[in-house]
């Protein structure tokens, strides 16, 4: 059985940081560790959150990599936050920072398990239909939703890379009956779930509405597993994002997730579901109220 590392959500983000800086800069470990007159080992120390950091060490390991200043004091004001099994990342006008912090934990994340009761998740949201959510919240000019699908597309780059996790999507029927765009776009968001679902390392799991009443099983969140780490809990809501780690509340969250398995779909029952509301939608596009037709079993 693999140990779990001591490593936090919060090293390892600083570590995927600092890993990020030192490729962007063309540099190897080794050379790195020879301008910092250190070793390599503990580089890599760095890099993989199994260390903590000193601000010198980060601040000289920055500027080794020719970071620019803005980058350095945000990632020291980060490394200044307190390390406690509760991470809370706030929302901003600008890109979140959250976004940093929950993509540098997909990225070495080997499973995500995401339940989303309200929306289609970002990670599986076609364009349309993530410009739309943005433009429902009335919160951004047309720059700034721009910004942000630019942003969510490039996050969903993660899905095809070779080293993917597994994921698996529990969405609710009425999250893919809300209607939030055209019925065309819902059309064509609904095949691309069908596209997602057909690769290997890809579920989608619909719970009916009849199975299960939408509402009653909580809030969004994500479970991620990690080979060496400790797992995380990505908890958000209009104003902020939460990380969990303390083993009380993950058990919380797998006892959802038990939950929210007994009233799912399997994998191949959901693709059916799936083909037979894409037509509903293919249907109701051509029709003048645009309103999919209820009843799906």
């Amino acid at each position: 059985m693999v140990r779990k590392r001591n490593s936090s959500a919060h090293k390892r983000e600083i570590g995927e940081a600092l890993r990020n800086a030192r490729e962007r800069a063309n540099l190897t470990a080794a050379e790195l560790a020879g301008r910092l007159d250190c070793s390599a080992s503990k580089v890599s120390r760095m890099e993989s959150g199994h260390r903590g950091v000193a601000e010198l060490d980060l601040t000289m390991f920055l500027a080794n990599c020719g970071t620019p200043r803005k980058e350095v004091v945000e990632l020291l004001e980060v490394l200044r936050e307190s390390d406690d099994g509760y991470r809370l990342r706030p929302h901003q006008e600008r890109l979140p920072d959250e976004l940093r912090s929950l993509i540098a934990q997909e990225n070495l994340a080997t499973s995500i398990i995401s339940f989303e009761p309200q929306v289609v998740p970002g990670l599986l949201q076609i364009k349309d239909y993530a410009r739309a959510l943005f433009g429902w919240t009335g919160r951004f000019d047309d720059a700034g939703i721009e910004m942000r699908v630019r942003a969510r597309m490039a996050r969903q780059k993660r899905l095809r890379q070779p080293d993917a996790p597994a994921f698996t999507f529990y969405l609710p029927e009425q999250t893919l009956r809300a209607q939030v765009v055209p019925a065309a776009l819902m059309h064509d968001q609904v095949m691309h779930l069908l596209l997602i679902s057909s690769f290997d390392h890809c579920t989608i799991r619909v719970v009916p509405e009849a199975a299960c009443p939408s509402g009653v099983l909580g809030h969004t969140f994500q479970l991620m597993r990690f080979a060496e780490h400790r797992p995380v809990v990505y908890v958000e809501n209009q104003t902020a994002s939460l990380f969990l780690e303390k083993s009380e509340d993950l058990d919380v969250y797998r006892q959802r997730l038990s939950r929210v398995a007994e009233f799912a779909l399997d994998g191949g029952e959901s693709r059916e579901w799936l083909a037979r509301l894409a037509s509903e939608y293919n249907y109701a596009k051509d029709a003048s109220s645009g309103q999919p037709r209820t009843g799906l079993a």
